[in-house]
């Protein structure tokens, strides 16, 4: 069963260039947890005494304001550690931490996780990676937010998911999900979409998108960059 777990965390890219000795000290910190969709991990605002090491499944990060409006701030399948800046700024937490699926994680305590900023070098340099990689993010969307149309929006973000899922993008939630995603109506997303595929650049399935030509469709997302 140890070997098992130390596969599994090793996996996590946070965890990948430690020795054995070290893993075997992380899992003594944070034993294994199995939860069901639609558990809440960690609650935007509360104090971030843990990061979430999740090892099998997907968390969805969620935005939700006092008048009920929802922005979900991405889709996290495992195998990651998420809201590593909420620690590393002895800060709170993001984000709300939903399980989209049945989850297998760990809630690794923070000064561990400070501990192997210090010592580590190969975590340093994942973790100043990581936090280079969100602002480039952040400034991207805060411009797309700002300049570009809805068409433009969803394309974008079909483009950067289809690195992942390939042609076939499945809608985090439908296509609610994505307005949400976006921060856009559902109205706008529907819009957008068969703006999209009337121009012959996608095919909108029930949950998915299929990506019909992916050259042109990074040129639609390029309008505002």
């Amino acid at each position: 069963m140890e070997a098992t777990d130390l596969g599994a965390l090793a996996d996590v890219p946070l965890f990948a260039g430690l020795r054995p000795e070290r893993l075997r000290q992380l899992l003594d910190h944070a034993p294994p947890r199995v939860v069901p969709a639609g558990t809440v991990l960690a609650v935007r605002g509360e104090p971030a005494g843990h990061v979430l090491v999740v090892e099998a499944g997907t968390l969805t990060a969620v935005h939700e304001t006092v008048d009920g409006r929802r922005l979900r701030l991405g889709e996290f399948t495992a195998p990651c550690a998420v809201d590593k800046s909420a620690v590393l700024d002895g800060g709170r937490h993001t984000a709300t931490w939903v399980a989209a699926t049945t989850v297998r994680c760990r809630l690794l305590p923070a000064p561990e996780l400070l501990r192997l900023v210090d010592d580590v070098p190969a975590v340093r340099r994942h973790v100043l990676a990581h936090l280079a990689r969100e602002l480039r993010d952040r400034q991207r969307d805060l411009v797309r937010t700002a300049f570009a149309d809805a068409p433009t929006r969803v394309a974008a973000w079909l483009v950067t998911s289809a690195e992942r899922t390939g042609r076939r993008v499945p809608l985090p939630g439908a296509q609610q999900g994505l307005a949400e995603t976006l921060g856009l109506t559902r109205v706008s997303v529907n819009r957008a979409l068969r703006n999209l595929a009337d121009a012959e650049l996608v095919r909108v399935e029930p949950r998915a998108v299929v990506l019909l030509a992916p050259e042109l469709l990074a040129r639609r997302a390029a309008g505002a960059d």
